[in-house]
């Protein structure tokens, strides 16, 4: 049975770094939030400089942490790679978000300034605290591997699956990412583990094939290519689709007509 057989829902949504609406984006706040409005969670992971699996969407950490006050200097910009894991762990997640107010939910009062300062500091989560919580909570994950280019595919496969298979308990997870060498070198060390390919811009030539070729059972595309999908087509062969990242109703509405099995939103709304 592949990721998406196993829900009984045919309409899913899922959480895009988790609520990141009401709560600083992928951290465990945002994880937990996320749970009982959303089917799933879409969480980031790239290495520490000695090889810790973290997750940060970002490639730097001036935009989600405090990296910039906590460790002053000329250096820029902050990589997440160029960090050990106890540098990263010392930074603060999430109180950027009380400055920022990414989707207006402080202004709106939809969520209080208290209830922010009161989950403050967050830390940058590993994916061991990810995988614990999706054992805890029996949410599903989507976690979606950076491309690191600095590394060569072959660790990055290898630290993945070392990590993931000590931790691997029974939780529904599927794996993605816009580096498809990531996921033909998972394919053939893990071939019952669910992959999906991500893409933007443009299709791969030859669609069909080259996900058969590549032996994923998702296939993941930016809003703008989602009409030009061939949804029905890679449903006959197993492959499911879904689209990132929708957040207007409508919007969602004509991407679950169209056959999208998921949408990745960043507020819960159907």
């Amino acid at each position: 049975m592949g990721f998406y057989d196993g829900f009984e829902k045919e309409r899913l949504l899922a959480a895009h770094r988790g609520w990141r609406q009401v709560r600083p984006e992928n951290t465990m706040s945002a994880f937990e939030a996320a749970v009982g409005h959303f089917d799933l969670v879409e969480l980031d992971i790239q290495l520490s400089t000695d090889g810790v699996w973290v997750v940060c969407h970002d490639e730097t950490l001036e935009r989600t942490t405090d990296v910039e006050r906590r460790f002053p200097g000329p250096l820029r910009p902050r990589r997440v790679m160029d960090h050990s894991y106890d540098e990263l762990r010392r930074l603060d997640a999430g109180g950027w978000f009380l400055e920022r107010d990414p989707f207006g939910a402080l202004e709106s009062g939809a969520v209080q300034r208290r209830e922010i300062q009161g989950i403050l500091p967050q830390r940058i989560p590993t994916l061991q605290d990810v995988l614990h919580f999706a054992l805890r909570t029996k949410m599903a994950l989507n976690i979606e591997i950076k491309d690191m280019p600095t590394r060569p595919g072959e660790e990055v496969v290898k630290r993945f699956l070392d990590i993931f298979e000590k931790n691997e308990r029974g939780q529904r997870v599927l794996v993605s990412s816009f580096n498809h060498r990531y996921l033909d070198g998972l394919r053939r060390n893990r071939p019952d583990l669910p992959l999906a390919a991500l893409v933007e811009e443009v299709h791969p030539l030859n669609l069909e094939q080259y996900l058969q070729r590549l032996g994923v059972e998702a296939y993941h595309v930016d809003q703008a290519l989602a009409a030009s999908t061939p949804v029905e087509t890679l449903a006959g062969l197993g492959i499911r689709c879904a689209a990132y990242t929708v957040n207007d109703p409508a919007e969602q509405r004509t991407l679950y007509r169209q056959g999208f099995r998921a949408i990745f939103s960043d507020v819960p709304i159907l």
